[in-house]
């Protein structure tokens, strides 16, 4: 995703749903961005289920304790100084399952990187640790696809509640379908949603 994308994402959403109007913001919005390969994924993994300000001081604890951020580093890293961080025993045994798998060779991040978008969430959803909205998020924030949704999002359903003036926050099977329309642009959808409900 970078400039043109976003202008030109802004201009199809404005078309199809005037309601982004009022949430647009006038100059071009920071994007939800990682970096490639185990660095982002780490960091997406780390960041489940937590607040933004939590999950960023354990992420810093954590990468700290590494001179360069890979595989080979985090599985020479002690349970115990993890546990230090803040890191939970569940994220600490899914970074290591993710970590193995790509030195065993089942995780490849090229690979990856050069799948269709259904194919790449496909795969990395095989690895315990890996769901459907940390897939979402390596495609959208990482490899910067222009077209992620990730509807299990729970800021992202509470914003779409409040654009579309919904009484209830949307269902996942809503989310599909209020989001049809803003294709090929739902990652830009999603972070000018996120803007705003921040």
């Amino acid at each position: 995703m970078n400039s043109l994308d976003y202008e030109e994402g802004v201009k199809h959403l404005l078309k199809v749903e005037p309601a982004f109007k009022s949430i647009i913001p006038k100059t071009e919005i920071s994007f939800f961005l990682r970096p490639e390969g185990f660095e982002g994924m780490a960091s997406l993994i780390i960041e489940q289920q937590l607040s933004v300000k939590a999950a960023n001081t354990i992420k810093k604890r954590v990468f700290d304790l590494m001179t360069k951020i890979d595989s080979t580093n985090y599985l020479n890293l002690s349970q115990d100084s993890l546990k230090a961080c803040g890191l939970s025993r569940q994220k600490i045994n899914y970074l290591g399952i993710v970590a193995n798998a790509e030195i065993n060779g089942d995780l490849n991040y090229e690979i990856i990187s050069i799948m269709s978008d259904t194919d790449a969430q496909q795969e990395l959803c095989k690895l315990k640790g890996i769901g459907p909205w940390t897939a979402d998020c390596y495609l959208m924030a990482c490899l910067r696809r222009p077209d992620i949704w990730p509807v299990g999002d729970i800021g992202l359903q509470e914003g779409v509640r409040r654009l579309k003036h919904l009484k209830e926050r949307p269902t996942i099977e809503d989310m599909t379908s209020i989001a049809s329309d803003w294709r090929p642009f739902r990652s830009i959808a999603a972070n000018i949603i996120w803007a705003d409900y921040d």
